[in-house]
């Protein structure tokens, strides 16, 4: 490409190559980032501009009003549809599950060792400089919101200490967490693949010690990261950037749109007469990750219905481990509302 892309708005950082410190810059119109719902390999348009370029091209700050803001989940509680939802307001720019930011969170725990590929000042440069393209949004847009994948929690806290980003933080009820995904063995191996993150950082901050992970069963893994989860959301809430940070509980936007989405335009610093046409976005009678096929809520209710009737002993595993831990630790029945 002839010109640098940080002249060039309509191109990302697709891709990051940490062993050839290198950045996969691809060109992305409007309507391939509306209808991206995830910003991989399948969202790549047939005869794809763009090309690799070394780290350095990634420029320290680029130009822009606002950082962009975020929603980080826990894993097939409703993010896209959110990120969907959030696209009524014709200023916001939806960017769902960037790659580069998956590659930073599987990077990250490896800092300040000897076979870490970022040194510990390098990383957050890296992550700053991510952050800054994703936030200057594509006209027409003036903002972005970066949908992360699941298992990018562990970057929470550097985005809140490195950027002036604020997070929406998503969750739901465990019952119908483990019905969710029990009823599909990719969400299943999904939830297990984020499940050795997820130990580790619900013990790095004092629970669950002597928990292996190899002595859960798949049921128990789901069980125990969202009980890490919700912890690591909780102390997200009531740490120094709280006011920054906002839980969302999908049944509760299900169950009352119009109240939860009130709140989170104001929590975002939306215009809160956006909000009737969010609560009439197509995205609610979707399915969210292939807009092309129906799935309202009621569709996704008579789901659940059956996955609680077809999976009943192992969702009542995972709880059961969950009620266990909170024996042992009556602490964290505050933290999973029980």
């Amino acid at each position: 490409m002839s010109a640098s892309p940080a002249d060039l708005p309509e191109f990302l950082p697709f891709k990051l190559d940490l062993v050839g410190r290198r950045v996969l810059w691809l060109r992305l119109s409007a309507q391939q980032r509306e209808e991206a719902a995830f910003l991989d390999d399948r969202a790549v348009p047939a005869n794809a501009e763009g090309g690799w370029m070394p780290l350095a091209s990634l420029p320290a700050e680029v130009p822009h009003d606002d950082a962009a803001d975020a929603i980080f989940h826990i894993g097939h509680c409703g993010s896209t549809l959110l990120s969907r939802v959030l696209g009524a307001w014709p200023e916001l720019q939806g960017l769902r599950e960037p790659l580069p930011l998956r590659s930073l969170a599987e990077a990250w725990p490896q800092l300040g060792r000897a076979e870490s590929r970022l040194s510990e000042a390098e990383a957050p440069q890296l992550l700053r400089a991510l952050w800054s393209n994703w936030s200057r949004a594509l006209l027409p847009w003036r903002r972005s919101v970066v949908k992360a994948t699941s298992n990018c929690n562990g970057l929470i806290a550097p985005l809140l200490a490195h950027t002036q980003l604020r997070a929406l933080l998503l969750d739901m009820p465990l019952r119908p967490y483990l019905a969710t995904l029990l009823k599909s063995p990719n969400s299943v191996l999904d939830a297990a693949s984020a499940a050795g993150e997820r130990l580790r950082d619900l013990q790095a901050r004092g629970h669950a010690q002597g928990v292996a992970l190899h002595a859960l069963s798949l049921p128990q893994q789901c069980a125990m990261g969202w009980l890490a989860e919700r912890v690591r959301y909780a102390a997200h809430a009531a740490g120094a950037q709280g006011a920054r940070v906002l839980r969302v509980d999908f049944e509760t936007l299900l169950a009352q749109p119009e109240a939860t989405l009130h709140v989170i335009a104001a929590h975002l610093s939306l215009d809160p007469a956006g909000v009737p046409r969010a609560l009439s976005s197509p995205a609610w009678g979707r399915y969210s990750k292939a807009q092309s096929h129906d799935y309202s809520r009621n569709d996704r209710a008579h789901d659940l219905t059956l996955a609680l009737q077809r999976h009943g002993a192992d969702i009542a595993e995972g709880e059961a481990w969950v009620e266990a831990a909170l024996r042992r630790e009556p602490a964290l029945q505050a933290v999973t509302g029980a």
